[in-house]
């Protein structure tokens, strides 16, 4: 016994979709900047070792 889905159901589906996959982007954008600096932060720290050595 599957419920029928009319088009409005699955435009309101859709809808929260592309919603869910827009915050996932944002998410997605922000791990990738902390990626980047968290990468700079360890090439400068290399650097620094380094001059130790």
């Amino acid at each position: 016994m599957s419920k029928q889905l009319t088009k409005s159901d699955l435009e309101q589906i859709i809808s929260l979709q592309q919603e869910s996959l827009q915050a996932m982007q944002k998410v997605l954008g922000s791990l990738r900047n902390q990626n980047e600096s968290l990468e700079h932060s360890n090439q400068k720290l290399r650097k620094r070792i380094s001059e130790y050595e």
